[in-house]
């Protein structure tokens, strides 16, 4: 018999977590076979709580695989035996799974193939109505951060090229002191940055689409704040950028705005069930390369230099991926639509929603408002 074997802590693997719903920073064992039913075999620590927690019925523990000798507990040992025990001769097995686990499975005679992706990790591309609720919930406590940043920066005053923070003595407004705002109002929403840093990049360093940004926020300079929270309940992640200026932006900053925002709501307008990936990207590429800026097709170094959006779930980044792939848009996916355009001698500008894919549309799921000048 066939079965799938993975081998981690769900803490930091989305996969075990969405296959138990139990939560573990220590590794357990998951098994399923090809009809459908699944055990874990977790440590007499964890065992009552997984009881209680999993979804699933069969719960065991490592104990029930000792043999009255402590070497026995050894994880692939445990692992050969629950194997046996219910017949399985072949698993599949993710990529990222131990060697010294595969290699003692195949010298005792379990064939191990890895795969690239588990149709596991396909199950989640689609989300049920309960984990659309959880990533809106999501959505609500980044859009209360963001409304926070921008409001910090909105009230600070401008001296000469720098910010100067609201309530301060002089003290200049960093990329820091708007981040740390971020992060504490997450945390009074019941959200982590378990994905990372919130990204608060200023003037041409926001030309660099993952910089997180450092030291002081110019007047007059283009501003990245991408926020993308994970619910401590729940563990779905939401994901939002806006582009935002304290003073007067240049007109080439003004004409880059007005070129993400058009792509954006042109991206949007057009992403519904039955639509390829890659017709939305192709779609922002046009618009782009249309109003004379480069992209992915023509260089990868400025311009249009990532891929149109991703979905999101119990990672940041997860299957599907808009980009230049023929994958078919489904109900229930949700993605974000995020084009941005980066100069290194201007800096960027990115606007990011993340929306519901519908059988004739999308749903956005961002409330937020889009505005340049605050």
């Amino acid at each position: 018999m066939k079965a799938l074997l993975m081998v981690s802590g769900s803490v930091y693997n989305a996969d075990m977590y969405y296959a138990t719903r139990f939560l573990s920073l220590d590794p357990f064992i998951y098994i399923r076979d090809t009809s459908g039913r699944a055990i874990i075999i977790v440590s007499p620590m964890e065992y009552e709580r997984a009881k209680k927690e999993s979804i699933l019925s069969e719960i065991r523990s490592t104990a029930d695989y000792d043999g009255g000798d402590a070497n026995e507990r050894r994880e692939e040992l445990i692992i050969l035996k629950a194997l046996r025990e219910e017949g399985i001769d072949e698993v599949e097995v993710p990529k990222y799974f131990p060697l010294y686990i595969a290699d003692s499975l195949r010298k005792a005679g379990i064939a191990v193939t890895p795969v690239e992706e588990l149709e596991l990790t396909k199950e989640r591309e689609v989300k049920a109505e309960w984990e659309i609720e959880y990533i809106k919930k999501a959505q609500r406590a980044c859009e209360d951060a963001m409304r926070v940043a921008i409001e910090e920066i909105r009230n600070a005053r401008i001296d000469g090229e720098c910010l100067v923070a609201n309530g301060g003595e002089g003290e200049i407004l960093t990329s820091e002191r708007v981040r740390a705002s971020i992060e504490h109002a997450l945390v009074d929403s019941g959200c982590s940055c378990d994905g990372g840093e919130p990204i608060v990049a200023c003037g041409k360093g926001a030309s660099d689409p993952h910089f997180s940004g450092y030291g002081t926020i110019f007047a007059h300079e283009p501003i990245i704040i991408d926020i993308f929270p994970r619910l401590k309940s729940g563990r779905y992640f939401a994901d939002m950028t806006r582009t935002v200026v304290r003073g007067e932006p240049s007109s080439v900053l003004k004409e880059m705005y007005e070129a993400v925002k058009f792509a954006q709501e042109s991206a949007e307008e057009s992403v519904r069930e039955g639509v390829r990936c890659s017709d939305v990207h192709n779609l922002v590429c046009d618009i782009f390369e249309d109003m004379g800026y480069e992209t992915t097709r023509t260089n990868a170094n400025r311009g249009f230099i990532h891929s149109t959006g991703h979905g999101v779930g119990l990672d940041v980044h997860e299957r599907p991926y808009i980009g230049d792939n023929d994958y078919v848009l489904r109900e229930g996916n949700v993605i974000t639509i995020e084009p941005g355009l980066y100069e290194p001698e201007v800096g960027g500008v990115r606007l990011e929603d993340m929306v519901l894919v519908r059988k004739s549309g999308c749903e956005n799921l961002t409330r937020f408002e889009k505005r340049l000048v605050i």
